[in-house]
């Protein structure tokens, strides 16, 4: 059964940038996740202040992608789209070209080091949550709905764009 099609699955990927032009890269980014699968929804963009040392504001979204990859396989993806647009992991929290999370995958969770799913952080993050609301608000995280944890961490310097990724 190895080489059995692996079915379509519904993932949530949150997409991030704050160097160079973020807006330009994070709808070029959009484009690119069709490797990886089929682009189903696009949140609006937000900027949001930064976690970690003096940076500039981030600009975030989050991306519905079906697809028939593994969440390893995924993730994989993910990280070669992030290094196609120059991304350097030399500082944590620090500056990006291109970040790209797999937030959450439909009935899966994982507690791999490589791989946590759902998102370890996702429902503590602001940037996170709220661009995942535009898409689905019941997406559970964590054993509560995305829409309770936002209510618990408004505040964190989320501002709405009116930059469109599609």
């Amino acid at each position: 059964m190895e080489n059995a099609p692996r079915r379509v699955t519904r993932t949530l990927v949150a997409v991030g940038a704050n160097v160079g032009d973020p807006a330009q890269t994070l709808a070029q980014a959009v484009r690119d996740l069709v490797s990886a699968g089929r682009v189903t929804a696009v949140s609006p963009v937000y900027r949001t202040r930064p976690i970690g040392p003096p940076q500039p504001d981030y600009l975030n979204a989050v991306v519905e992608l079906h697809s028939a990859l593994s969440p390893r396989q995924l993730l994989d993806a993910l990280h070669a789209i992030e290094n196609a647009h120059g991304r350097i992991r030399a500082e944590r929290l620090g500056p990006r070209t291109l970040d790209l999370d797999l937030i959450w995958v439909e009935g899966v969770t994982s507690d791999d080091p490589r791989l946590t799913l759902p998102h370890p952080r996702a429902h503590q993050r602001e940037f996170v949550l709220r661009p995942l609301c535009d898409i689905d608000g019941s997406i559970v995280l964590h054993g509560r709905p995305a829409r309770e944890w936002l209510t618990e961490v408004a505040g964190q310097g989320v501002e709405l764009t009116q930059i469109a990724l599609r």
